[in-house]
C-alpha cells in the first residue's frame, strides 16, 4: 500500500476531463472554434464554443483563436468547466485587467464586456437566446436589440440606429461588411438565423472599426454554425427549412449552412385611399431565397463564404398597379478570410451583387447591374497601441453602358489606456485617414473614457462614460449615377461628415448570485455636414448635399435576470432636423419616441416571451413638419411559447407564437402596407454534447 501511495504521489495528481469555454471580452458571447494547447504539445480543436481536455490540477493551458489574443489558465481542479475571456487582437490593453481567477469552476473575470466597451453602449444577443424567445429570421433578431428601427418596403429589411438612414448603418458579418457598395444599403435577411452565434448592436459613429459609412452604427454579427436543423411555417405561405453542420478535421473547425425560404406574403390590407376604405390583398410580393454559408476557422486563420440568390415581386405603392408583374432575381456572393502573420494579422475580403430586374408588361424596361468591392487589411499590435492599414476598390457595370470604379485606402492608429483592478478611469483613442478616389483624403477621430464612480469592476459598478467621434460616408455609386437626373454628366458630391458624435451617461450594474440587474442613461448629439440626402428633382428622386443635419436625443435601457424571468425596456427620442438654405425640416421617418420591452419566464420545459414596440408619429414628406404629412404612432406586440424536449442525444425546442398579435394596420414606409396578425410554428433540432 505504501508502495501505491509513493507511485501515485511521484505520478502527480490524476488527469480528469475538462471542459473549456471560451467568450468574447468585448460582447461577452461565445467565440466557437478555439484551440487549447497542453504542456506537451498536443492540441484540443472546439467543434463549438467549447471542447474537452485531459488534464490535471495545475496543469497550465494555452487558449487559442485566430483574431484574439493567446490565454494562459492554469487549473485549479479535476473536472472543472474553464471559462476563458478571449480578448480581440485590435483591442490592446483591455487583457491586462482581465485577472485570471483560480475556482472550482473557473470563469476568467464576470464582466469583462463592460470594461472593454465600458465608454460605448452596446447590446448583444445570440442565436440560441433568440430561438428560445420563438424567433426564426434576423428580422426577429433585430426586433429584440435595443435602440434599433427596422426599414422595410418590398422585403428587403434594412436598420436604422440613432436616427440614421439605412445607409448610414455598416452591418458587418464576421468583419466583412455586408453593405452594397451601389446603394450603401445591407439586406439583414440574407444571413440565416442557423449559422448566426450573435448579434450586436453599437449605437453612433465607429470611424476606427467600421470606416466609411458609420454615420449612424454598426451591426455585427458573427457566424458559429452548429449541428442544426430547423423547419419553420408561418402565415402567409411562410416556409423555412435550414440546416447545418460544423465539425473537426486536423485541428480545423469546418462549418457550414443552407437555409431555404419562400412565402406568398398575401395578406390583407385596409386602403383607404378611395372614399370608402376597402380590404384589398397584397399581390406580387411573394418570395424566394436560398442561402449558403460555410468556412473554416483554426488557431491561425479563418475563411467565412456567404452566397445568396433570391426572387422577389417587386410590388409597389399600394395604389401604384404599374409594377403588379414585375420581378427582381438578386445573387450576392461574399468571401472573406484572415491569417495570423507573426503577431499581426492579415485580412481580406471581396463582395459581389447581382441584381436582374423583369418587367414582362415592358421588356424595354429590364435592366441588370452588377457591383463589386474588394478590401485587404493588415493590423495588429505594439508598445504604444494597435494599428491598421488598408485598401480596396469599388465598382458598378449596370445596363446603359454605366461604368464606375473608384480605389479607396486607409490607416489607423487606436491607443486604449491599459486596465488594473484598482484603476478607476478607463480611456481610448484613435484617429483613421481614409483617401477615396475623387472624394479626396477624409480624417476622423474619436475620443472616449469610462470612470468608475463606485463598486468594483467584478462586481457591482456603476461608471460615468462619454464618447466623443467622428464618421464620414462617401457616395455610393448610385448617388454619383443619379446625381445628374438628365444623365447628361455626373454632377458632383461631397462626401457626408459627421463633425461630432457626442454621447454622455450614466451606466450602472448591480448582482447577486440570484439576479442581475443593468441600466443606462446618456444624451447624445450628431452634427452631419453636406449630408447627403434624396430630394424630388426633375425626373423623379435625385440625391444632394443638404446644409447641415442635427440630431439631439436621449437613450435609456434597464434589464432585470433572474434564474426564471428576464426583463428589459428601453426608450429613445430623438430629434433630427435637416437644414438646407433657410428651410429647416425634420429627418422623414424618424419619431420622436420609441420605445421598446420584452420579457421571458421560464418554467421547467416551458418559456413564455412577448416584445412589444412603440414608435411616435413619422415624417415622410421632406417639408415642414404637419401632422397631415405623419404616419401615426403604431404599437406592435410579438408573443410566443417553446417547449423544450430533452433526449438521449437530442435537444429538441418547438415554438409557437404570434406576430402583431393585436392586428395593427400599419406601414413602415408610406404607401407600402405591413402584414396584421400572423401566426408561426418551429421545430429545431440539436444533438446534445
Amino acid at each position: 500500500m505504501i508502495s501505491a501511495a509513493l507511485f501515485m504521489l511521484l505520478q502527480g495528481p490524476a488527469a480528469d476531463i475538462v471542459r473549456v469555454c471560451a467568450q468574447d471580452a468585448r460582447t461577452g458571447e461565445a467565440v466557437v472554434g478555439i484551440s487549447v494547447r497542453a504542456a506537451d504539445g498536443a492540441t484540443h480543436t472546439a467543434a463549438g464554443a467549447c471542447t474537452t481536455v485531459r488534464a490535471g490540477v495545475g496543469t497550465a493551458l494555452m487558449i487559442m483563436r485566430v483574431g484574439y489574443l493567446p490565454r494562459p489558465v492554469v487549473l485549479s481542479g479535476n473536472g472543472v468547466t474553464v471559462y476563458v475571456m478571449l480578448v480581440p487582437r485590435t483591442s490592446r490593453g483591455v487583457g491586462d485587467s482581465l485577472g485570471f481567477a483560480v475556482l472550482a469552476t473557473q470563469r476568467v473575470t464576470a464582466n469583462a464586456q463592460a470594461d472593454a466597451n465600458g465608454a460605448r453602449v452596446h447590446a448583444t444577443i445570440s442565436a440560441q437566446q433568440a430561438r428560445e424567445r420563438g424567433v426564426g429570421s434576423m428580422n426577429g433578431v433585430i426586433g429584440l436589440l435595443p435602440y434599433t428601427s427596422l426599414r422595410s418596403a418590398r422585403g428587403e429589411s434594412g436598420l436604422s440606429l440613432r436616427g440614421a438612414r439605412r445607409e448610414q448603418v455598416v452591418i458587418t458579418l464576421d468583419g466583412l461588411p455586408l453593405n452594397d457598395p451601389a446603394t450603401g444599403l445591407a439586406d439583414v435577411s440574407d444571413v440565416p438565423l442557423v449559422a448566426l452565434q450573435s448579434a450586436t448592436v453599437l449605437p453612433g459613429a465607429d470611424p476606427l472599426s467600421a470606416g466609411s459609412g458609420a454615420s449612424g452604427g454598426v451591426l455585427s454579427l458573427t457566424t458559429g454554425a452548429q449541428r442544426t436543423v430547423s423547419v419553420r411555417s408561418g402565415a402567409f405561405g411562410q416556409r423555412v427549412a435550414e440546416g447545418a453542420w460544423a465539425g473537426v478535421v486536423q485541428q480545423t473547425r469546418w462549418h457550414g449552412a443552407l437555409s431555404h425560404r419562400t412565402a406568398r406574403n398575401d395578406f390583407a390590407f385596409v386602403n383607404a385611399a378611395g372614399v370608402q376604405p376597402v380590404t384589398e390583398t397584397r399581390i406580387n410580393n411573394d418570395e424566394r431565397r436560398t442561402v449558403f454559408t460555410g468556412g473554416l476557422v483554426s488557431a491561425r486563420t479563418q475563411w467565412n463564404l456567404l452566397f445568396s440568390t433570391g426572387e422577389r415581386g417587386m410590388v409597389g405603392p399600394a395604389n401604384v398597379r404599374a409594377y403588379d408583374s414585375d420581378r427582381s432575381l438578386t445573387t450576392r456572393l461574399m468571401v472573406r478570410g484572415q491569417t495570423a502573420v507573426g503577431n499581426s494579422m492579415l485580412s481580406t475580403g471581396a463582395r459581389a451583387f447581382m441584381l436582374r430586374y423583369r418587367d414582362p408588361a415592358s421588356p424595354t424596361r429590364d435592366s441588370r447591374a452588377t457591383a463589386w468591392a474588394s478590401d485587404a487589411e493588415w493590423r495588429g499590435n505594439v508598445a504604444g497601441g494597435s494599428w491598421r492599414v488598408g485598401g480596396g476598390a469599388d465598382g458598378l457595370t449596370a445596363t446603359g453602358n454605366v461604368q464606375q470604379q473608384r480605389a479607396r485606402g486607409f490607416a489607423a492608429w487606436g491607443w486604449q489606456r491599459p486596465g488594473a483592478a484598482a484603476q478607476r478611469v478607463d480611456a481610448d483613442a484613435g484617429v483613421r485617414v481614409d483617401v477615396v478616389e475623387r472624394s479626396g483624403v477624409l480624417p476622423t477621430a474619436s475620443v472616449g473614457s469610462s470612470v468608475r464612480l463606485s463598486g468594483t469592476r467584478s462586481g457591482s459598478v456603476v461608471r460615468l462614460v462619454s464618447r466623443v467621434a467622428q464618421a464620414v460616408r462617401v457616395p455610393t455609386l448610385y448617388d454619383l449615377y443619379f446625381s445628374s437626373p438628365q444623365r447628361l454628366d455626373v454632377q458632383a458630391l461631397s462626401p457626408e461628415r459627421v463633425l461630432l458624435d457626442a454621447s454622455t451617461g450614466v451606466q450602472g450594474v448591480w448582482q447577486t448570485p440570484r439576479w442581475r440587474a443593468t441600466g443606462e442613461l446618456q444624451a447624445v448629439a450628431r452634427d452631419t455636414r453636406d449630408a447627403i440626402v434624396w430630394f424630388p428633382g426633375n425626373f423623379g428622386w435625385s440625391p444632394a448635399n443638404v446644409g447641415r443635419e442635427r440630431l439631439r436625443g436621449t437613450e435609456a435601457r434597464v434589464e432585470l435576470n433572474t434564474l426564471a424571468l428576464s426583463l428589459g425596456v428601453w426608450h429613445t427620442w430623438y430629434q433630427p432636423t435637416l437644414r438646407s438654405g433657410g428651410l429647416t425640416i425634420p429627418t422623414p421617418y424618424v419619431p420622436l419616441h420609441s420605445v421598446g420591452g420584452q420579457g421571458l419566464w421560464q418554467h421547467g420545459a416551458h418559456a413564455l416571451s412577448a416584445v412589444i414596440r412603440f414608435q411616435g408619429r413619422r415624417p415622410f414628406t421632406a417639408g415642414p413638419r404637419n401632422p397631415l404629412f405623419e404616419l401615426p404612432a403604431v404599437t406592435l406586440l410579438d408573443v410566443a411559447i417553446t417547449r423544450r424536449h430533452l433526449f438521449t442525444h437530442l435537444d429538441a425546442l418547438f415554438s409557437a407564437g404570434l406576430d402583431n398579435a393585436t392586428n395593427v394596420r400599419w406601414q413602415s414606409v408610406r404607401g407600402f402596407p405591413m402584414p396584421g396578425r400572423g401566426w408561426s410554428a418551429s421545430l429545431t433540432l440539436q444533438p446534445r454534447p
